[in-house]
């Protein structure tokens, strides 16, 4: 059933993890424009005060904290603070994260640690803050924003891509847990997205492959998420043409698996032709 879109998001308040950059401040921009009080929380505190800034600041409704959500004990005492400041979010937007273009066998085991500590136990640690309250109120709605690669083997980042499989398959263990309490669970799993989510230096170094070429606009992400919201979409894939790709790799196995793994073996060879790779 579609929620009515005309002033739906107005008065809501949204905690936008991740929120000062990328598809979180383009999230946060649009939902204040929408006359939402917005929550935006990020482990730098230069970050998180020039986004308020530029969201308007508190008279707009924008309001933000600096929160390493790879760590319990900022998550508690920060997310807890926003409880008490501001009460539970009408909707809980798990967007932060981060990737390295790495093998798994090249990648440092505190790299490793901090991949799977704010792609996956992040989005799992912000939530368990509020749900209490959202389970007392009886409504919410939590948006994970995944990854294709959340679906499909997508790699040299293989822990970046388990970490969203891992929030994949705690989204569908959690739908069923939180429907009875009126609590809503949406998925987002875009393709490429031009931000700064490409800023760490093994994406600079890579070598040039076509299929990189394939972006998508923000604002189409940003325009598909809020309309999973309003729609009570479980999963949204960005574009929607990735749905049937990730359909196709699992329903005619070695027929789409065999081309898709030997186009993934093919990266992973680009990265160890790079000089200076072991």
């Amino acid at each position: 059933m579609r929620r009515r879109d005309d002033d739906y998001f107005a008065g809501k308040l949204v905690v936008i993890t991740g929120g000062t950059s990328g598809i979180g401040f383009a999230l946060a921009e649009e939902l204040l424009r929408r006359k939402s009080r917005v929550v935006v929380l990020a482990d730098r505190a230069d970050s998180v005060s020039a986004a308020v800034t530029r969201l308007g600041g508190a008279e707009r409704g924008a309001h933000g904290y600096v929160c390493d959500i790879g760590s319990i004990e900022s998550v508690n005492d920060i997310c807890g603070g926003v409880l008490a400041t501001h009460g539970a979010p009408d909707v809980l937007i798990n967007n932060a994260g981060f990737a390295i273009y790495r093998t798994f066998h090249q990648e440092h085991p505190e790299d490793v640690e901090r991949l799977m500590n704010v792609n996956f136990a992040g989005a799992v640690r912000v939530t368990k803050v509020f749900l209490d309250d959202m389970v007392k109120r009886c409504s919410g709605h939590i948006v994970n924003i995944a990854s294709i690669s959340g679906m499909l083997p997508l790699t040299p980042n293989a822990v970046y891509g388990a970490a969203k499989h891992g929030m994949m398959g705690w989204s569908r263990c959690i739908a069923p847990e939180l429907a009875r309490f009126g609590i809503d669970i949406t998925v987002i799993c875009p393709g490429r997205v031009k931000t700064n989510f490409f800023q760490h230096e093994t994406y600079h170094t890579r070598r040039h492959r076509k299929e990189t070429e394939l972006t998508i606009p923000m604002q189409t992400v940003i325009d598909a998420t809020l309309d999973a919201i309003l729609r009570r979409k479980f999963i949204r894939y960005v574009p929607r043409y990735y749905g049937f790709l990730a359909w196709a790799y699992h329903a005619f196995g070695p027929l789409v698996q065999r081309p898709f793994d030997k186009l993934m073996r093919s990266r992973v060879e680009d990265i160890y032709r790079i000089p200076g790779s072991s």
